[in-house]
């Protein structure tokens, strides 16, 4: 069984909340700003970046767009993996099932994200699969195609949030896909199929991860 990592597995806006931090911390004596203040600015900012750029201090600074996504994309996120995805992993783990992750963006963006989360209790390094150590993100079935070779089994499932890209090639590859529904509405992917053709959608849809084991068999 494969997972999405953001907004699947974890909140996404838990990560978007801690690089904010990381980048108010390290460009506040800047900016000669309070590092919490730096940061209340930017969450309620219409664009939190724009806004540290904005600044008088850091426009003198010559500071840019790059200097900032570099530390936000480098920090060491502070995570907690949800209660719901514990629980789901752990029962899933018991029953034999092999759990990997095929997530798209940077290696070093989405390994701190997996280190902070502890996930390699539960993933084999070789079934995390990255876009940028794969060489393809999951608009082609690369990724998918290498878990395959990586993993043999009678069966495949994706579990992601994203009709975008998370079961598109899945259908096509005969794997069992399922969305995880955006209860929170605060997922980043519109989840309305009606603007997805058909191939996009997924087969099977949840609420929660903890309904997970009782949808697949050991393998």
């Amino acid at each position: 069984m494969a997972f999405d990592l953001d907004d699947t597995l974890f909140k996404e806006r838990d990560y978007v909340r801690t690089g904010r931090l990381a980048v108010a911390g390290h460009f506040a004596p800047l900016a000669a700003m309070d590092a919490a203040d730096l940061f209340t600015m930017m969450e309620t900012a219409p664009d939190a970046f724009d806004a540290l750029l904005d600044l008088p201090a850091v426009r003198r600074a010559r500071i840019g767009i790059n200097d900032i996504l570099a530390v936000y994309r480098s920090h060491k996120p502070a995570l907690t993996l949800p209660d719901d995805t514990v629980s789901a992993l752990s029962a899933l783990t018991e029953r034999g099932v092999i759990l990997a992750i095929i997530t798209d963006g940077r290696s070093i963006t989405q390994r701190n994200k997996i280190d902070a989360l502890g996930l390699e209790r539960y993933f084999a390094h070789d079934n995390i699969l990255i876009s940028e150590e794969v060489g393809d993100d999951k608009l082609s079935p690369r990724p998918f195609m290498s878990l395959m070779e990586r993993c043999e089994a009678d069966r495949y499932y994706m579990v992601g949030d994203n009709p975008i890209k998370d079961f598109y090639h899945p259908n096509l590859l005969g794997w069992t896909s399922i969305m995880l529904r955006d209860i929170d509405g605060v997922n980043v992917p519109s989840q309305d199929l009606s603007v997805y053709e058909p191939d996009h959608w997924p087969q099977i849809f949840i609420d929660n991860l903890t309904q997970l084991p009782e949808l697949c068999l050991p393998h």
